[in-house]
């Protein structure tokens, strides 16, 4: 799929696609939660899709719904957005997550499709190695550590995302199609401003070869760097009960393989550039946003 080789779909902030941590909390104390059930169900609207140092389309609405159970959760989250700012062609997502997180440990594996008149589970299952090269489902192992889930005055996050199924290979020196193991890994910390106001900055870097490098090889290139996402994010949250709202602004730095070619924010360079399938050009992007959602514990 070519939009899943340069990228794959949203995590909204950067991080994971289904965001397990419930916004709205009920925070009166004594409340009981005697079953650890957990529900959440809300909508993000943006300027433009972005996701990992790359942009991925224009002005998307971006729900998600998440069920949890004492750290267990299924998580749904979709894109319904342009895939250009020219509105000519839609973009849709659909995100299916399933994982753990307590104790600040969070697991989980989501399965990522683009709609482009395809099963949404590719025929045969998921292979090493897809009999269909267009095929746009992929399959992404996530590991992360959040150190404030534990230590809140210590908001720092570590996470790892790998692509273990689906369209994510090579051709290697000797013509083999070869697996990418595509992996991206990004580093978190949280600052309070005054006014409740939060900044949150992020880099993410790209190890080895695969979608992030535009399977080229990282090191041996003396003039890219493994930077994927250099990400500054200040957002002011209000909550009320079990109603969560919050608006913010964002900008994203990819140095991989920077140069002045493919630094410009001007909307014509970027439209003409997206006409041509290039989501690579624009590398430094910033978009501002809206969420509201609910959640609930039982």
């Amino acid at each position: 799929m070519k939009k899943t080789l340069l990228v794959l779909a949203l995590a909204l902030i950067g991080v994971s696609a289904c965001p397990y941590q419930a916004y709205a909390k009920d925070k009166e104390e004594g409340a009981k939660k005697e079953l650890g059930i957990t529900f959440e169900v809300g909508a993000d609207v943006v300027s433009s899709y972005l996701w990992r140092g790359y942009n991925l389309g224009g002005i998307s609405i971006q729900p998600s719904a998440t069920f949890g159970w004492k750290g267990l959760y299924v998580c749904g989250w979709a894109n319904i957005g342009a895939d250009n700012w020219t509105f000519e062609d839609l973009n849709p997502e659909l995100d299916i997550t399933i994982g753990y997180d307590d104790f600040g440990v969070q697991v989980d594996l989501t399965h990522l499709h683009y709609f482009n008149n395809e099963a949404y589970f590719p025929k045969g299952g998921f292979k090493v190695i897809p009999d269909d090269t267009t095929s746009t489902s992929t399959m992404e192992l996530h590991a992360g550590f959040h150190l404030g889930d534990i230590v809140e005055s210590v908001p720092l996050s570590i996470d790892w995302y790998t692509t273990i199924f689906g369209n994510d290979y090579f051709i290697n020196d000797q013509g083999e199609a070869q697996r990418a193991w595509s992996t991206y890994i990004e580093l978190g910390y949280q600052f309070k401003l005054p006014l409740g106001i939060i900044l949150d900055t992020r880099v993410g870097i790209t190890p080895w070869r695969g979608m992030y490098s535009n399977y080229e090889e990282v090191w041996r290139n003396a003039k890219t760097v493994a930077i994927n996402n250099i990400n500054l994010r200040l957002q002011r949250d209000f909550e009320l009960k079990h109603v969560f709202l919050g608006v913010w602004g964002e900008c994203m730095l990819n140095c991989y393989g920077i140069d002045k070619t493919n630094v410009k924010t001007e909307l014509s360079s970027v439209i003409n550039e997206f006409e041509q399938g290039n989501n690579n050009y624009q590398r430094l992007n910033w978009r501002i946003g809206a969420s509201l959602y609910f959640g609930s514990e039982w």
